[in-house]
Order: structure tokens, then C-alpha cells, then sequence
């Protein structure tokens, strides 16, 4: 069963909209600390100073910003229900997520990045198994994302949709399906995607698109080690905005190592680090002509991150 929640934001003025984990498979927001089933997680992240680069010639300047962010996410079963006489399953969760960003500005002229950003999810989702080896998947949810100057109802953004699911073997599986949105100001409808493989061997991948992809492998019985590809993204209705647009989109990819202690059944310590390949913002008018256009992206150079968190599962580990 997969349990997921959807990411939008806008990438050279092409809208994105994914199916993105939230209780079975993680938050993509809590990177290494990212759940893997019910249970409760708390993480924090630490960018230093990466100079900016404008995006009208893409000339790095002297202005800097660096970044913290702390991050919670919880995931609960509320209704788990198996046909013992046909196998079909039921269920319905609820996940909690919130990241809270830091962010110090220097020798900028004028004012680009926030000085601290909210964004805050609650979540549900409801999986129906089918027939074939099809589910479907109904998704709703309300996401706050605020520069926490002026909170009012602009800062709220609601989703909903449905999926359908094929797995089509113990690794892999994909949907497809359609989400409700006000991410872009008006209320509109736009295709879902969802892709994931994995494998068990001693050297495991997992692919979750377009959230991560890992190699892990476990050192011993208490250590598991990975190398992971993360993106991340989230939209923001924001005070203080660039040429009068106060839609901002964030995307930011990195790349790096994840150690896993496994502290008891329930209890798991993460600690990661590694490069920040991409870290960028773009801003928008929250108008549906805006959807496509091309949007200057205000990025902040190549730099290295770290990571820490820590998770206890409810479920307890084998």
C-alpha cells in the first residue's frame, strides 16, 4: 500500500504536481528523517551562506543567505480494514507535517528571500485495493505556507483528488489520476503522477518520483547507510515579494550521504550531509494566466548541507 499527498510548484513556468509520501513513505520535507510507516519524526537542517545568483545573467554576486529549517511530520492509521474472503484492503490515514525556515540575508539592495518561512500540512487519504492488482487512491488536504508577516486566507492551499494505482510486482508500481488545486489562485484541475521501485537485495534502491531516489545497504544490524537524491519543494504566499508577485515557489535538490542507527524497535537516529545542488525561488502572480510563463529563477550557489533527526515508529522494526 502507498500513502501519498501531492507537491506542487512551478518550474520554468510549467506547473508540477506529484504524488508525494506522506504517512507509509515519508514526508518529503523531513529528507533522511523521513518516516517509513505510522509514527511520529523531527528533523533539522542546516545550509550555510550560498551567495546568490541573479537571474538576469547569472552573475554570482556578494549578497549571501544561508539556512535552518526544523521540520516535524506524524503519520497515523485511523481505519485498516482486510476482506478475509475476497483480500481486499481498506484504509484510511491522516499525516501532520511542518517546516519552519530561517533564512539570513546579507549585503542584498533589496530585499529577494523571506526571513523566515511556514509551511504546515495536514493530510488524508483514503486506499481501496481493486481488482488486477489496481487501487484507488482518494487524497485531501489543506497546506499553510506563509512568510509570517501577514497570515490571512491567501496563505492557504487546499488539494484533493484520485488516483489509480497498478503494481505490477513486488517492486514496482505507478498512477495516475487528477488533483483539485488553488496552488495557482484559481481552483484547477491537473493530471497526478506516481512512480516507485525498489528492490530487497543487499544493496537496495528506491526510487519515489520525483521525491528521491537511494542505494542503501545495512553495515551491520543497527546501521543502515544510503547515498540519496532528494528534491523538495513548496509554495509560499509571501509579504515583501519581487516585481509585485507575491506567489513563490521553492525548489531545492540535494545529494548525499544518510546514516541510520537503529536505536531500539520504535526509536531511530539520522544523521546526513552532503551537496546542495539546487536551491532556487521564483515568483508568480497568483493568476492562471501566470501558469506557464517563463519565471526569472533567483538561485543561491552550489553548496554543503547538513542533516539531523530523529523517529519513532509505531510500528516496531523486525
Amino acid at each position: 500500500m502507498q500513502t501519498c499527498y501531492t507537491l506542487g510548484f512551478v518550474r520554468r513556468g510549467i506547473p508540477f504536481i506529484f504524488c508525494i509520501t506522506l504517512a507509509s513513505k515519508g514526508y518529503a520535507q523531513l529528507g533522511a528523517a523521513s518516516l517509513k510507516g505510522p509514527g511520529i519524526a523531527i528533523s533539522a537542517d542546516y545550509l550555510p551562506a550560498s551567495h546568490y545568483i541573479r537571474p538576469e545573467d547569472s552573475v554570482k554576486t556578494s549578497s549571501t543567505t544561508s539556512q535552518r529549517r526544523y521540520n516535524f511530520g506524524a503519520g497515523f492509521n485511523l481505519y485498516n480494514h482486510i476482506d478475509t474472503a475476497t483480500g481486499k484492503v481498506r484504509t484510511l490515514s491522516m499525516g501532520l507535517a511542518a517546516s519552519y525556515t530561517q533564512l539570513e540575508n546579507k549585503d542584498y539592495k533589496d530585499q529577494i528571500f523571506p526571513k523566515e518561512l511556514l509551511n504546515a500540512t495536514v493530510g488524508f487519504q483514503y486506499y481501496r485495493s481493486m481488482r488486477n492488482r489496481w487501487a484507488m487512491m482518494g487524497i485531501a488536504g489543506v497546506s499553510l505556507g506563509t512568510d509570517l508577516e501577514d497570515i490571512n486566507g491567501q496563505d492557504l492551499f487546499v488539494q484533493g483528488g484520485v488516483l489509480f494505482i497498478k503494481t505490477r510486482n513486488a517492486h514496482t508500481s505507478y498512477g495516475i489520476g487528477a488533483v483539485l488545486t488553488n496552488t495557482f489562485g484559481t481552483p484547477m484541475v491537473l493530471p497526478a503522477f506516481y512512480i516507485a521501485w525498489q528492490t530487497g537485495n543487499k544493496f537496495r534502491v528506491d526510487i519515489q518520483f520525483p521525491e528521491k531516489a537511494s542505494v542503501s545497504t545495512n553495515l551491520n544490524k543497527y546501521t543502515e547507510l544510503a547515498l540519496a537524491l532528494r528534491m523538495t519543494g513548496a509554495t509560499y504566499d509571501v509579504s515583501h515579494y519581487v516585481n509585485n508577485k507575491r506567489l513563490m515557489g521553492s525548489m531545492q535538490l540535494t545529494t548525499g550521504l544518510e546514516n541510520t542507527w537503529h536505536l531500539g524497535k520504535h526509536l531511530d537516529a539520522v544523521v546526513a550531509g552532503g551537496v546542495m545542488i539546487l536551491n532556487s525561488a521564483s515568483f508568480s502572480e497568483k493568476k492562471l494566466s501566470e501558469m506557464f510563463k517563463d519565471k526569472p529563477e533567483h538561485r543561491l550557489g552550489t553548496n554543503y548541507y547538513l542533516s539531523t533527526g530523529i523517529r519513532w515508529n509505531f510500528i516496531p522494526r523486525k
